[in-house]
Order: structure tokens, then sequence, then C-alpha cells
């Protein structure tokens, strides 16, 4: 059995030895790997995007690292180009969005002892021939040189016959599967229970397919969809098809666009005419919320708890050529208070901290957590923050609470709760102020967008049927004490 303990793996090859070997029979013969220069389209350079993809997954997987942090902290896919990253983003998003069915697949085919990096192969080397357009002998071969590459030799044997097995089996295989597998067991069960077994299928179907690049446009949608060959969903989103490094599209140094999904640039639609009004963005960053405000002409103080994700909040506000008031501050901390209380706040936007499982499809490591999300504590925390805000506001003001889950605890029972105890009165939205979100309208007032919602419009444009992010949003007004 292979060692369990090894070192930290490397984004360097494993030097090969060049004492010779005996060949077994089984052994799959590849080609020479040795290290060439790393251009794309290449073969070395294949293969290192594979590695690296590798040690990403590894951290996410085994050091519960969040993707964009891995990503962050990967010096061998920073080093990469364009392409080549466009690549390792693709494996590491496919095997997690897909973990489920991988892991669901792979159980009867290997022993109990198989090493968890060689699983990790096999399960990156399934992803490429099970939900992928890319040839079979590529997948295969990449993955027999990854296993070496890593360190498990031995093991080469047995990852080629097991992928060449999905080969012949692919279809059997598939069948054995469902989309639901993905989802762990609580999620399933829970949204099963508040939304319906046809519906959850139906989401999870949507959150492993790579989601759309929507970007917000500060003005004239129209005319800047066609500049960037996309659709326009409504006068503020704009759906577009381009799949790459954002920084290469058409008028990004311009600062008239940023990016934003449809349903996240909802609530600050709905609050109308902002213009010259005195707005707060709470837990603010990255800042596209606070972009559409000023946007709008609104004057906007931005507040988030933590400096790093203000510091990328204030790069995405300098890059639109965009200023406003930028406050590092705790909201629930007690020394805010009197900051808060001479505000002379119009609107507060509250998009509360939560589970964020609206945005598994952005962010698929939320499926393979170790730890699921207490929703008690973070609706706790989501009731402390809007009982502020409500105080806070002025007595003709309102707040926006907004969340990106699809948990009732962190959305519905939160509003139910406020208006029991009579902390504020709802002002209900319309099916106009919605508008492509009008099927989110509850009876109660509030809007529950779950990921099909635009797919359920059915508007005229085919990209409607991508879906969109899972939110929650309610209009609040304080009650005089």
């Amino acid at each position: 059995m292979e060692n369990q303990n090894r070192p930290k793996l490397s984004l360097k090859a494993t030097p090969k030895k060049t004492a010779p070997k005996k060949r077994s029979k089984n052994r799959v013969k590849t080609a020479a790997s040795g290290q060439k220069k790393h251009t794309p389209g290449n073969p070395a350079a294949s293969a290192d995007s594979r590695l690296i993809a590798f040690n990403i997954l590894d951290a996410i997987l085994k050091r519960q690292q969040m993707l964009e942090a891995a990503f962050a902290s990967s010096d061998g896919f920073k080093a990469l180009d364009g392409r080549d990253k466009g690549l390792v983003r693709l494996i590491v998003a496919s095997c997690l969005r897909r973990h489920g069915q991988l892991s669901a697949l792979l159980k009867p085919m290997i022993s109990e002892q198989t090493a968890a990096p060689v699983q990790l192969v096999l399960k990156i080397g399934m992803t490429q021939l099970l939900f992928s357009d890319l040839s079979q002998h590529a997948a295969t071969d990449t993955a027999v040189e990854l296993v070496k590459k890593i360190g498990f030799e031995r093991q080469s044997g047995l990852v080629n016959a097991v992928l060449r097995r999905v080969i012949r089996e692919k279809d059997m295989l598939l069948a054995k599967t469902d989309i639901c597998d993905n989802l762990p067991l609580e999620i399933k069960q829970r949204w099963q229970q508040n939304w319906g077994a046809e519906k959850t299928a139906k989401i999870a179907a949507l959150m492993v397919q790579t989601p759309p690049l929507d970007i917000t446009a500060a003005s004239d949608s129209d005319t800047l969809a066609k500049k960037l060959d996309g659709t326009a969903l409504n006068k503020t989103t704009i759906r577009c098809r381009f799949d790459g490094d954002i920084r290469n599209m058409p008028e990004y140094e311009s600062g008239i666009w940023w990016v934003q999904d449809a349903a996240a640039a909802l609530p600050v639609q709905l609050m109308g005419n902002v213009s010259g009004k005195n707005i707060w963005d709470l837990c603010a960053a990255p800042g596209g919320k606070t972009a559409q405000l000023i946007a709008n002409g609104a004057n906007v103080t931005a507040i988030d708890k933590e400096a790093v994700r203000m510091d990328r909040l204030r790069s995405n506000l300098r890059r639109l050529n965009m200023t406003a008031n930028l406050k590092v501050a705790d909201i629930l901390d007690n020394s805010f208070e009197p900051t808060a209380k001479t505000g002379d706040i119009d609107i507060i936007l509250l998009d509360a901290p939560c589970s964020a499982t609206g945005t598994i499809r952005r962010r698929p490591d939320i499926l393979v957590r170790d730890e699921r999300p207490d929703l008690a504590s973070l609706q706790d925390i989501q009731l402390q923050m809007l009982k502020k805000t409500l105080s806070w506001v002025k007595p003709d003001g309102q707040v926006f609470y907004a969340t990106c889950s699809l948990e009732p605890e962190e959305g519905e029972e939160v509003i139910r709760i406020i208006l029991h105890y009579n902390l504020a009165k709802l002002i209900p939205f319309t099916p106009d102020e919605l508008g492509i979100f009008a099927s989110s309208l509850a009876p109660e007032g509030w809007a529950r967008i779950l990921p099909d919602c635009l797919t359920d419009a059915c508007l005229d444009s085919p990209e409607a049927a991508l879906g969109n992010d899972g939110f929650f949003i309610a209009r609040l007004a304080p009650i005089a004490a």
C-alpha cells in the first residue's frame, strides 16, 4: 500500500530516475515527459495545467480552502497564460460541481485503501471523460502522467485501467447516478422539503453548468450590449458570451461596466430613483451594488468589516472612476452605534452574511465543505443586523434586506420574526418592479429568487435559460417606537 504520509505536493514535476525499471505488462506506455518550455498548446503545458489543477483541488478538498483563495495562493496558476488558466479553472470547477457523482461512481471501482491523491487524479480524469468533450486518449494519458508526477507511479496502471473502464461503460455509469448526487445530503433534503423534488433537480442541473457572465452597465445597456456581443436582459444587466479574462473585454478600462449577476443587481433596481439620497451599503464588498448606487446618483457610504475586502472594493471603484465614503467597521460593534445614528440615512441596503447557497454554481467549493453552515447562528447575526439598521434609517426611510441564500432560515424566517415583533412593516414589491424576476414575487410581497427564475420567465433570449443566482429580497420600513 502506498505511503499515506507523503510530504506536501510540489508544483514541480517529480524528476525521473535514471536507473532502468522493469515494465509490467499492464503498464501503459506513454511519451517521454521531460520538462519543456511552457507554451500554449504543447503537451508539457497541458500536463503542467493538470498538475496545478490537482494542487488547487487538493487545497480545497483536503485543506478546505475557499475556491478563489486556492487560486490566489497558487504560484503555478499565476504563472500560466490566459488559455491555460481557463483550462485549470474549468477542470477545478467541473470536478467540484460534479464531485458527488464522481465519488459515487468511483467508489465501487477502487479499494478503500486507494490513496486520496490517486482518487483525486481519477476524479479529474473522469470529469474530463464523462462531462467534457476532451479526447478520451488525452484524458487518460494525462491522468496517467499526472499520477506519476505526484509520486504515485506504481498506481499508474490502476489509473489507466479505471479510466479505460469509464470509457467503455460511460453510458452505463451515467445511468447509475443522478444530478442531485452532487448536492450534500443535508442540502438536498432541505431543498426537496422547501422547494420540492422537481425544483431541486432543476436547480441542481443549473448548478453544474458554467454560469453566464452577467455585467451591469453604468448606462445605456442596449448600446453596450451590441458592442460586447451580449444580450440586454433589462435596462441594467447584459448577459455576455465572453469566456476568458474579462480585462480583455471591450470597454474594460473605460469603467462603464462591472461583473454582477442579474439577480444581485435587483435590490438596487428595486429602490427606484435614488438620485441625491443618502444610502448606506452594508457588507458592501466587492462593491457591485455600491457601483450601481453611485451610477444612479446616490450619495453612498459603503461599509465592510474586513479591510482586505474593502481594499478590493476600493480597487473596483478606482477602475470605474467612482468615489464613495468607505468605512471598515463591524456594524454589530457597539462603538459603531453613534456613527450610524448620525448618518441621516434615507435607505440602507443590508446584503447580510449568509450560507451563500444561491451562488453555488459560482462557488462550487460550498458543495465539498466538511462542515455545513450553522443556519441558526447565521440567522441570529442577520436578525441583529436588521434590527440595528431599522433603528438607524430615517423614520420615512427604507431598509432593503437581501441574502444570496436558498434557505428560508436566512430569508423568509428572518422577515417573519421582524414582522411578528412589530419591528418593521413590509413594503410589498409589485410584478412591474421585479420585471424579469416577476415570477419570484411571493404572496407576502417579498422576492424569493430561485436559480431557475429566468428560465421559467420564458424570455425571448435563449441566454435566459442559463438561470441566475439565488436570492432573497425584502423591503422594510421602520416603525416608530
